[in-house]
């Protein structure tokens, strides 16, 4: 890790000379000697770090070496960032002062004043510079002296560069390796109790030490289908050290009942858990469990004491008198987790490690590869890393070294695991060491989202923009290299309410503690539980990344908070709990101490807190801040103009600070400025002039598009914007009067976009030219998702709309004067349509279905077309279609299709030929279009793969599908799922 700081140092300097170089002038004079002392010390220390760093493991002197040059390496960069982003505001000074020029006399007096102040300042900022420089240059002098000292040798090390794949394959591997274990432990939480035994909650417990995989099988029978359908709820909690019965009580309930608890006190926790699980068969599982002292517990038992008696709570832990204090029976309801076989080991192994070898690579190193394999000891976490490991090793002679490496003479906590997890660290390149240390700074089993962290990292400057490569590119890489080497696991997608899906992960216990080992007095996590409290037992001068969660409704802050002036990552977590003490004053008065910030998080989990309601000016003296997020403030209504001095910023998240009506006049100076992050800012009025110059935004979910009243940034700005990828609504379009503009736009051109959305928010009075800026605004062709919303204008869609081949989600939605719907049947790939508030659709037919007419001899010669080719099917990968409040649409059917294989050859027919219509339709929804008078034949008769069918409110189709009665029941009666209803009455709503 102190290697990779060197780095960024290094990186920095350098930096600083080209651009001092490119300006032509020297900010910080009569240092030249200073930094080039500077420079050569650190090439001299970093030549010696692989041996210090492998040392420092055994010897307690070197190590700590290696934390007063990792203390005095953080300082440096300080001082030199300082340095750099000094040079970065010069370049950004320029056109404010070219308006300077244009004001009138007074201005210009005054403008002279401040430039002459400002002068003072740089003259002082110069100086004050240059001393850092020459202090900081002694201390780094006495720590490279040392390193003759210890005798620390120059190593070249060899990082393999690795291929980037899949990771579900590391992360399902160990399965295959358990299965007998995972049927036991299915057995007993499936065996019905006995008599006696229904008298209480039945406790299991799964014992073995760390990395055996108690985890990992606990978590297989858990989602086996047999005990899916066995039990009616099953809830996993991580309890860890220390057993927090509150806490865990919180969690539980909230897997009860769907949502975050507001509640508060222990007492009316544990009554409405009770009340939950009262008769119901739970499967309560508790994984990493510490204590021994059975009172910790006992309220949390006494309310599940009114489960069904087939309830079970299961338990993890490396000891066995845990699980007899929690009440498990050491005879009949305890499973020892047993060391993995030889047999099993290596075939785990091999599985990992002979990744697409060859037969003949594989004897060759199988003699080496059973011999790491003993030393594994039967853990499957050890074997898993050097598995994992080894799969980027290609010569012999890399595996005789990793067997013959001194690592495995280690003795630690986790003796038998460390040693494979340093040999793998060690492996790592200097930057993925870093990457993966910085992940001590969250709690065990916390969900880290990936793109988060690789923001995070990018904040802290481990990831670099290489040529052509954008910083997330290689974030990617990164993040994908440490998963392929197990270092990551329990890899999930989730989908957001606002379509993405995002990826999360964990880190095994194990990993964890090892992480966090390498970072014991760098990374931090507090939790705090009561009131304010100074945390004398923690050494705040070397910590440098630290996560605050607040654990209760007491929480505060620690203090005194001068400690915390050194720290570059501040990530503020709340618990699902209230913490009444945690106020915008609190973090006003933060952000005047940590000034060496590179990240900031101020994100509110949940409603029920304190949130920001303003934010202090003093948030421009945090000149080194890369990383802010100020999301789920949904009071927040403006940001104070000092946020446009942050020039070194990458990320501002906003997103779901409702409230927020504008940004900040002076956005266009952050230039630096990647990831605006401001969905669900629905309050915000316009984007402010400026914003074309943030041309390295490759993230910009909404921009709105002002009125003449504001001083606003135009849809033309947009143009500029030329690397936005992913999502982009547009809001407001109504505001948008010249074609031309729209055209400047150039969304065509933006092919990183992947989802659009255009909405108009307009009115009668502003329709006439929406149909003219619709078709202007013709999206990429690799474009994804496309909604088009709140139009009033046009009386057709735009002609654009089916060339977009690559479109597999489709919404329109209050498009007014729309009298029909647009040919979208053609679209290869669209999967979900919706369709919403189109309220003079009458009739839907073939135009629908977007297939031209033919004359059906020239048809005929396409009998053999088939679903596969599409040439005659009608939305060939439709799974998902929606309409609602069509309040006029009465009609749906196709009156001129004839189909291609059965008509014989009337040429003088005019008809469209098909071969089926909608043919992967899985799910049908049709809610409040009540003149509706019956669903087309092709959907009754021809469409056996439709699952679920939803009619609300559709009086007429209602009658018809009728269950057992209706005219046309039997031919949906074959469908698994179906709910036909009407709207409920107002008070039978409340009733």
């Amino acid at each position: 890790m102190t290697e990779s700081l060197i780095i960024l140092v290094l990186d920095q300097l350098l930096s600083i000379t080209r651009q001092q170089a490119r300006q032509q002038l020297k900010l910080v004079t009569g240092v030249d000697e200073e930094v080039n002392n500077l420079t050569s010390q650190l090439h001299a220390i970093k030549a010696v770090l692989e041996d210090a760093e492998k040392r420092q493991v055994n010897e307690s002197a070197v190590k700590y070496w290696l934390a007063q040059l990792k203390d005095v390496s953080y300082d440096i960069d300080d001082v030199l960032d300082e340095w750099n982003t000094a040079i970065l505001k010069r370049e950004i000074e320029p056109p404010e002062e070219t308006r300077v020029a244009e004001l009138s006399l007074l201005k210009k007096v005054w403008s002279s004043i401040h430039f002459s102040c400002f002068c003072v300042q740089q003259a002082v900022l110069r100086h004050e510079t240059a001393l850092k420089i020459e202090e900081l240059n002694k201390r780094l002098s006495v720590i490279s002296n040392e390193r003759i000292r210890y005798n620390l040798t120059s190593e070249r090390s060899n990082h393999e560069q690795t291929t980037n794949i899949t990771t579900s394959v590391i992360d399902e591997s160990e399965v295959f390796v358990r299965v007998e274990d995972e049927k036991a432990i299915k057995d007993m939480l499936l065996c019905e109790s006995s008599t006696e035994e229904k008298r209480a909650l039945r406790i299991i417990c799964v014992v073995g030490m760390g990395g055996i995989g108690k985890t990992t099988l606990t978590r297989l029978a858990f989602n086996d289908p047999d005990v899916e359908r066995h039990f009616e709820k099953r809830i996993w909690v991580c309890v860890s050290d220390p057993f927090e019965e509150q806490k865990i009580a919180i969690h539980i309930l909230e897997s009860l009942v769907g949502r975050k608890p507001d509640l508060t006190g222990k007492e009316n926790i544990m009554r409405e858990i009770s009340k939950y699980t009262s008769g119901k068969k739970i499967l309560l599982v508790l994984d990493d469990v510490w204590t021994e002292d059975s009172s910790n517990w006992e309220q949390l038992k006494a309310s599940l004491k009114n489960s069904s008696p087939e309830s079970r709570l299961l338990l993890t832990t490396r000891k066995k008198e845990v699980g007899m204090a929690m009440g498990s029976r050491s005879t009949t309801d305890m499973f020892f987790v047993g060391k993995l076989s030889e047999d099993k080991c290596w075939s785990l192994f091999s599985h990992l490690a002979y990744f697409e070898r060859t037969r003949e690579e594989r004897e060759n190193l199988e003699d080496i590869g059973r011999k790491i394999v003993e030393r594994c000891r039967g853990l499957p976490l050890a074997v898993k890393t050097l598995g994992s490991l080894l799969r980027f090793k290609t010569k012999k002679h890399e595996w005789q070294s990793i067997l013959d490496s001194k690592m495995w003479e280690i003795e630690e906590v986790e003796k038998g695991v460390f040693p494979p997890l340093l040999l793998s660290y060690y492996d790592l390149t200097p930057v993925l060491r870093q990457c993966f240390s910085y992940c001590a700074i969250f709690p065990k089993d916390y969900d880290i989202e990936k793109d988060r962290l690789i923001k995070l990292w990018m904040a802290q400057g481990f990831v670099k923009k290489k040529g052509t490569k954008g910083m997330e590119i290689i974030g990617e890489e990164y993040f994908n290299k440490l998963a392929m080497r197990s270092f990551f696991q329990d890899f999930e997608h989730r989908s957001m309410i606002s379509g993405d899906v995002k990826i999360y992960c964990k880190m095994h216990d194990i990993v964890h503690d090892f992480a966090q080992l390498l970072t014991e007095k760098e990374c931090l996590l507090i939790e705090s539980n009561g009131e304010q409290q100074s945390w004398k037992s923690h050494s705040f001068e070397t910590v440098r990344h630290l996560m605050f969660m607040f654990g209760s409704e007491n929480a505060a802050f620690p203090i005194p908070m001068d400690n915390w002036k050194k720290l570059h990552t501040l990530l503020i977590n709340s618990d699902p709990v209230k913490y009444s003490s945690c106020k915008e004053n609190v973090l006003n008065s933060l952000i005047d101490n940590l000034t060496f910030l590179r990240a900031l998080e101020f994100s509110v989990n949940i409603l029920s807190i304190p949130q920001i309601g303003r934010l202090s000016d003093k948030i421009g003296k945090l000149i080194h801040l890369r990383y802010l997020n100020l999301s789920n403030n949904g009071d927040l209504r403006i940001l104070p103009e000092a946020i446009c001095d942050l020039c070194n910023l990458q990320t501002l998240d906003i997103t779901r600070c409702h409230r927020l009506t504008e940004l900040p006049h002076g956005i266009g100076k952050l230039i630096n400025l990647v990831y605006l992050e401001n969905e669900s800012t629905e309050s915000l009025r316009f984007m402010p002039k400026g914003m074309e110059r943030l041309t390295h935004l490759r993230t910009l979910k909404e921009f709105v598009v002002g009125n003449r009243v504001y001083d606003a940034c135009s849809l033309q700005g947009l143009g500029k914007l030329t690397h936005l990828q992913g999502d982009l609504k547009i809001r407001k379009l109504v505001n948008v009067a010249d074609t031309s503009v729209a055209m400047e736009a150039r969304l065509s051109a933006k092919t990183g976009l992947r989802k659009l959305s255009l909405e108009f928010n307009g009115n009668n009075l502003y329709a006439e030219n929406e149909a003219f800026v619709l078709e202007a605004l013709q999206p990429p062709p690799n474009l994804e998702s496309l909604a088009i919303c709140r139009l009033y204008g046009p009386t057709l869609f735009p002609n654009w709309m089916v060339s977009l081949k690559m479109l597999k989600s489709v919404t329109l939605s209050s498009c007014a004067k729309w009298e029909s719907l647009p040919p979208m049947g053609k679209l290869p790939f669209l999967e979900y349509l919706r369709i919403h508030w189109l309220g003079r659709v009458k009739n839907v037919g073939e135009e629908f279905l977007g297939i031209e007419r033919e004359y059906l001899g020239q048809a005929s010669s396409s009998s053999s077309a088939s679903v596969t080719n599409n040439s005659n099917v009608g939305f060939p990968n439709l799974k998902s279609l929606e309409f609602s409040d069509l309040e006029n649409w009465e009609k749906w059917e196709y009156e001129n299709i004839c189909r291609s294989h059965g008509r014989g050859g009337r040429e003088e027919s005019s008809c469209i030929t098909i071969d089926v219509i909608m043919p992967r339709l899985q799910s049908l929804s049709i809610d409040r279009c009540p003149k509706l008078k019956a669903l087309p034949h092709h959907l009754l008769r021809n469409t056996p793969t439709i699952q679920k069918l939803y009619i609300q409110d559709c009086p007429i189709l209602k009658k018809r599908f009728e269950e057992g009665r209706g005219k046309d029941w039997h031919y949906i009666s074959r469908i698994p799922n179906i709910t036909i209803t009407k709207v409920p009455s107002f008070d039978a709503f409340f009733k």
